[in-house]
């Protein structure tokens, strides 16, 4: 099976069998019975462990890691086959016979994925080079373990969050899955649970076991470490800035490429949320910063904190009107929500260059870990992150052992309780189903989920000229039901909550019910879109009691006459629609999560003009840096960047330490010699202004606020 795993081999209890049977129809060796009603699934996360240690067993079993010494024959030469056959010809009168000579040569014992070989097989779709494709071959592959053998993630440190590594894109338009491994880079114990911890890899012998959570189960994949590189010896793979330090993300997008049976099957962009869930076994959706109030999205995040991931898009446009060049293709995520002084901060994580960084509008924020501006790091005002950032992708954290809470209404102590159901056919509006719910026990925190099958596991002979293929857009709605509500006859419910919609592959949402009393989760799917089998996962802090119904009922849904029992617990589906192309479901976006391929923002200077002359455009809100002679980057020797002498970076050889953290570019000790925004620059009304903008304390003329850059300071 090219997944890696035993798929069919689930964990099954009395009845049905569990979700496993929906597996990619590509590997599908024989059709599986189809059961045509929902049924009970089972988590089978203690099933994947005993697969992953027989499997970690067989495979140390047959390859030892230890060097010996073989003899290998020499392959004949040109020239030594030329004078062989003029030997040969002449009868031994001229040339010289060839006689074959062996050279010794030491080789070590590792482990090769045979299902997942280092060549054009697994780098393409189809297991063949297509004539279509634009995707760069691999110049070579080499072994991780040539360049580096320890752990290729950070363990974690009591009290202290190890730094996991800002993640850059490689070959690939997936951008979206380095979005996606950005935000679980912020809490570096969900890496460890990937890699279950390193007991079912062994990076001596070059084998690596992960587990990813797809369609309700949990699912082994085993890959060697041969990584792509192009003729310059570049990775091809997605990497962290300590490469080839720390190389997880290349492993993890390994093992995600096998999963979906190739690496040009990642191609095409993505969602952010699907991959959360995925890497963790989560339950995800996304939101806009506009659509609810500033105060409330940051109170909400900062409970939310400890049990749940939060990614982050940049507002390329909105960077723009601040002088910020930041672009969409620089992951972000959220690392940690504070109060400072009475003042609400957000701290983001971004992979983007040093002097893009540098010109976010960042405030001083005290951290015990030290991380500011030069690690990529800033602490925003929640109004300046509403402002350059659109989008926030959460994932809650249902199925990770967590080191904090699970959640607000988790009781220490009490498991989170979860019902699995799964249907094989096909589901379509007739037959699109709802979740008859009880609840005795209040309150009660109920997290929800219902998700279709990846088409990204499609057949690549069927329509190879395509880019990715289309979901179908999913609404999940959540009602409170009348008193003579029942499974037959359906009756009055009244709408608590309902999830963002949109052509993804999940719907999310989170209630909480303080009252006991029926209750109905409904999924609702268009006329003219088909889901080829589904499943529903409910979290709930109490017992409850779930039926499914397919079948046709008289659901009402009516204005309530007072206040309901039930309360939106997360802020999905409060979409604004300001447009007649934003209408629900959002139209879907080809090009979403394609991302640049080899961004690296460690390298990436375009956009900046360091030093006068033509070409490239000033460094914005400045007219070029005059000169710095004494600064030499590595790597770039031609750079000179004259008259800046007290410039200094960190991490850089020969070069002094910055203030940490970084707020704007005052803190970069330029002496621009009269250019350092001054109000011949920025200010040409020469408006009275001081203080700074966008940081603590601001205070200014209200004459001059329109007119100034963000955290400029003018006198």
């Amino acid at each position: 099976c090219p997944l890696g795993c035993a798929l069919g081999a689930m964990q099954q209890g009395p009845g049905p069998p569990g979700p496993g049977p929906i597996v990619p129809r590509e590997v599908m060796d024989a059709p599986t019975p189809i059961i045509s009603y929902w049924y009970v699934g089972e988590n089978n996360w203690n099933v994947c462990i005993q697969q992953m240690a027989e499997t970690y067993r067989m495979i140390t079993g047959d390859f030892s890691g230890q060097w010996s010494e073989e003899q290998r024959l020499i392959q004949e030469s040109r020239g030594e086959k030329i004078k062989d056959k003029i030997y040969r010809e002449s009868g031994g009168r001229l040339g010289e016979e060839y006689s074959p000579s062996t050279r010794t040569a030491k080789v070590k014992d590792i482990f090769q994925d045979p299902k997942f070989p280092p060549n054009s097989k697994s780098w393409f779709k189809g297991n063949e080079v297509p004539d279509y494709s634009t995707l760069q071959q691999p110049a070579m592959w080499r072994r991780l373990q040539e360049m580096v053998l320890d752990s290729p993630y950070p363990f974690s440190q009591p009290g202290i969050v190890p730094r996991a590594g800002r993640i850059y894109q490689g070959m690939l338009e997936n951008f979206y899955l380095v979005a996606g491994m950005q935000a679980v880079a912020m809490k570096p114990w969900l890496i460890a649970q990937i890699f279950a911890d390193m007991k079912f890899s062994n990076p001596s012998i070059g084998v690596y076991i992960m587990r990813f959570y797809k369609h309700g189960q949990w699912h082994q994949v085993v890959i060697d470490d041969a990584i792509p590189f192009d003729s310059a010896m570049n990775p091809l793979t997605a990497r962290t800035e300590f490469w080839p330090s720390l190389p997880w993300p290349a492993l993890v997008e390994k093992a995600y490429a096998k999963l979906h049976g190739s690496w040009e099957g990642l191609s095409g962009g993505g969602h952010v949320e699907e991959v959360m869930t995925d890497l963790t076994g989560g339950c995800s959706t996304r939101f806009g910063t506009a659509d609810v109030a500033q105060d409330r999205l940051w109170q909400y995040m900062y409970f939310l904190q400890d049990m749940c991931l939060f990614g982050c898009n940049i507002n390329d446009k909105e960077c723009a009107k601040r002088r910020i060049p930041m672009e969409q293709h620089y992951a972000s995520a959220i690392f940690r929500l504070a109060k400072h002084e009475g003042v609400p901060y957000v701290c983001v994580c971004m992979s983007a260059p040093l002097l893009a960084v540098a010109r976010m509008p960042s405030c001083r924020v005290p951290m015990a870990e030290g991380y500011g501006v030069t690690e990529g790091f800033v602490w925003l005002r929640i109004d300046d992150f509403v402002q350059l950032f659109d989008t926030v992708y959460e994932c809650r954290l249902v199925n990770s052992i967590s080191l904090g809470n699970l959640s607000p209404g988790w009781i220490p102590g009490e498991p989170f309780f979860e019902e699995i159901y799964a249907f094989q056919g096909d589901v379509y509006t007739e037959t699109s189903p709802s979740f008859l719910m009880e609840i005795l026990d209040t309150p009660n925190e109920l997290i929800l989920e219902v998700t279709q099958t990846d088409l990204r596991y499609g057949d690549a002979h069927e329509t190879p000229e395509l880019a990715r293929p289309m979901q179908a857009p999913l609404l999940l709605r959540f009602f409170q039901c009348s008193k003579d509500v029942s499974d037959a006859g359906g009756g009055e419910v009244y709408m608590v909550h309902m999830s963002a919609w949109g052509h993804t592959r999940d719907a999310s949402l989170s209630v909480k019910v303080m009252r006991p009393g029926k209750y109905l989760a409904m999924v609702s799917i268009p006329a003219k879109y088909t889901c080829h089998r589904m499943i529903f996962r409910c979290y709930s802090t109490r017992p409850l009691v779930m039926k499914p119904i397919t079948q046709h009922r008289s659901w009402i849904s009516v204005n309530p006459s007072m206040p309901l029992n039930a309360i939106p617990y997360s802020l999905c589906g409060f979409q604004r629609v300001d447009a007649l192309s934003e209408k629900l479901p959002q139209m879907f976006d080809e090009a979403e999560g394609r991302g640049k391929p080899m961004a690296n923002a460690q390298l990436d200077l375009s956009g900046f003009a360091i030093g006068p002359g033509p070409g490239l455009p000033g460094l914005p809100g400045l007219p070029g840096l005059p000169g710095m002679p004494n600064l030499q980057l590595p790597g770039m020797p031609n750079l000179h960047l004259p008259d800046m002498p007290n410039v200094h970076l960190p991490n850089l050889p020969n070069i002094g330490k910055i203030p940490n953290p970084l707020t704007g570019l005052e803190d970069l000790s330029l002496d621009l010699q009269g250019y350092s925004y001054s109000a011949q620059m920025n200010n040409p009304g020469r408006l009275k202004a001081v203080g700074q903008f966008g940081g603590q304390g601001a205070v200014a003329s209200v004459s001059a606020a329109e007119a100034q850059d963000a955290n400029c300071c003018i006198a």
